[in-house]
């Protein structure tokens, strides 16, 4: 022992003669502690500017006692100050869109079973704009709470893509109606609709009258002024459940559910109509008119097909044609 101790001293000697005094164990354990705090700090605002760049949060909820938890960036998705506003489920159920309310509901029921929670619904904001999220959630039961930990996600860009994608997939780009594609689709449904229960419909086919010459007198842009013009009547004029459609240059397309050969052809009429009663001008000044000729057909016997009506609706429109144009021809009433 005494030998241990000498060396000890002898240490102590050494390192009081080269001018270092003997550390302080805990002063070294505070600088160990304040490093790490540092870096619990920079971690957290590392974590902290990865969910502002992604636009998400996440969230703790206890279901059985009604309390939630939100990080700063859900605050600001959901368009709330977190110095005034408390979050809990029942306030976050008060802020998602009434239409979705019970699509999140069931999906939190959901979670007890599977243990997962993931749904995409829209939130409405305190100054009433309207935002969607995707929340992703474990279900981790701790004794005889029900909890749920999880991320939410501002996906209102994706949802605006995600449709202008639908809309352009389905829709002209020029007039806005939709597309043949779109309109062959709604066509075969409503053969299929027919078929099962018989309710009538009816097809229009038109197109302009010496349209080339338009765009020969007074040039393009004046023939896409026509046919945008047209087309933003068109959507003005018919009913909600009726499907205009370009199918192509200027030959247009009207799907008529639950309309018969007689009103179809009265539709047909005020279209014509209508269009008549346009005035265009060019783009040097020039005013002019325009006119189109309609065909018009409607489903007939269960062996009906959709190139059968969309023949008939064709051959009537160039009979219209034969006869001078500007007029609306249809199937025979007795076919």
């Amino acid at each position: 022992m005494k030998g241990s101790q000498g060396r000890i001293d002898q240490e102590r000697l050494t390192r009081e003669a080269n001018g270092r005094l003997p550390e302080d164990p805990c002063a070294e354990i505070r600088r160990e502690l304040e490093q790490a705090r540092e870096e619990i700090a920079n971690l957290s605002r590392t974590l902290q500017r990865i969910q502002q760049i992604a636009r998400m949060g996440y969230w703790r909820a206890s279901l059985k006692a009604n309390e939630l938890f939100w990080s700063e960036v859900v605050y600001d998705i959901f368009g709330v100050n977190p110095d005034t506003f408390t979050p809990s489920i029942r306030a976050f159920k008060v802020m998602v869109h009434p239409d979705d309310l019970e699509s999140v509901e069931a999906s939190m029921r959901r979670a007890q079973e599977t243990g997962s929670h993931d749904v995409e619904h829209r939130i409405v904001r305190p100054d009433g704009e309207v935002r969607w999220v995707h929340e992703l959630a474990d279900y981790v039961p701790e004794g005889d709470e029900q909890i749920l930990i999880g991320t939410v996600r501002d996906i209102t860009e994706q949802k605006r893509l995600e449709l202008r994608l639908r809309q352009l997939s389905r829709t002209d780009e020029l007039t806005g109606l939709f597309n043949r594609r779109y309109f062959m689709q709604r066509l075969l449904q409503e053969l299929a609709r027919y078929r099962r229960y018989g309710r009538p419909t009816s097809v229009v086919l038109f197109d302009y009258d010496h349209f080339k010459r338009i765009n020969d007198t007074h040039g393009h842009p004046a023939g896409d002024q026509v046919l945008v013009t047209v087309s933003k009547l068109l959507r003005e004029r018919l009913r909600t459940n009726d499907i205009p459609a370009r199918l192509g240059g200027e030959e247009f397309a009207l799907l008529l559910p639950e309309t018969g050969l007689e009103e179809a052809v009265g539709v047909a009429e005020k279209v014509r109509q209508l269009v008549r009663e346009q005035t265009f001008t060019s783009e040097e000044g020039r005013r002019f008119e325009t006119s189109i000729t309609c065909g018009v057909s409607a489903f007939h016997g269960t062996e009906e097909t959709v190139e059968a009506i969309l023949h008939r609706a064709d051959q009537n429109l160039y009979e219209g044609k034969r006869a001078g144009r500007n007029r609306v021809v249809a199937d025979e009433p007795d076919r």
